[in-house]
């Protein structure tokens, strides 16, 4: 067997009691027009703007303006929680501006980064160097606009798992019979408010119990599908730059890639079978 024979199709199909079946198409048996029909299918789920069912790349680029949005936003809490020797505080929204102005006079013209800030400022934590001044700018003016969380699926947020800290812990035996992690995982369903079926795993490597608890926060308390970057709290933006966001990308990133690679898949065969792919 070639290599061909082994590129397949996946789809979804009825079956006759209306349950949904997975059925495979090898690549080389579809004729000119299904393949066309496979390869433009690739192309939406890659490169569609639709903004309700945008594609991979699209999400990507979403994603990457939100890491630097959270950041810039964790940024200015940052710069307003500087103090002055005698106690006052440096910076309010207004003076954070005008001295970002002041230090980047040609902002419109060029992008710079906080890591970008002249030597005679105050050495910043180095955790916000990749934010970009334009954003931090927009911060300033709680113009950074909606958080679009709807690609945050609670499905996804469950997937990812939970990990109790030993502080979280006992706090936790404090409510259960047998100190077991199943009891802990119930307790912490109903705080919640989720569903008894919720399937909530323990995941070493998924959020704390408290950065957990501030996502389904997130979710069911800020509104449908979005919120302003400035109405969500510190350890929500902690945690979406930290941690979830960037789970999001590398399972948005594989998705891409994994269509990318069927795509050239279909234009070998296209290839073979002398087809054109419009």
């Amino acid at each position: 067997m070639s290599k061909i024979d082994t590129y397949v199709w996946k789809d979804k199909r009825l079956t006759k009691d209306r349950q949904e079946k997975q059925v495979e198409y090898k690549l080389v048996d579809m004729d000119e027009y299904t393949l066309n029909k496979a390869y433009e299918h690739c192309k939406e789920m890659l490169y569609n703007d639709d903004k309700k069912f945008p594609g991979r790349e699209l999400i990507l680029k979403m994603i990457s303006e939100q890491l630097d949005c959270c950041g810039a936003e964790l940024a200015l809490r940052y710069f307003k929680n500087l103090k002055n020797e005698d106690g006052t505080f440096k910076y309010s929204e207004q003076s954070l501006l005008s001295d970002l102005r002041e230090w980047f006079p040609d902002y419109n013209e060029r992008t710079y980064k906080l890591q970008d800030l002249p030597v005679q400022v105050d050495k910043i934590d180095s955790k916000f160097y990749s934010v970009n001044v334009n954003s931090l700018m927009k911060a300033c003016r709680d113009a950074l606009g909606a958080f679009d969380h709807s690609k945050i699926t609670l499905t996804f947020l469950y997937n990812n798992g939970v990990y109790f800290t030993q502080e979280e812990s006992m706090e936790l035996d404090r409510y259960t019979l047998r100190n077991s992690l199943a009891e802990k995982l119930d307790i912490l369903k109903l705080q919640l408010g989720l569903p008894e079926s919720t399937d909530v795993h323990v995941n070493p490597k998924g959020l704390t119990e408290k950065e957990f608890r501030d996502m389904i926060h997130m979710k069911k308390l800020k509104g449908f599908r979005s919120c302003k970057y400035s109405d969500l709290t510190t350890s929500q933006l902690e945690t979406l730059r930290n941690k979830v966001l960037y789970a999001l990308e590398e399972k948005v990133a594989y998705q891409a890639m994994m269509w990318k690679e069927l795509m050239r898949q279909i234009e070998e065969v296209a290839k073979f079978k002398n087809y054109t792919l419009k």
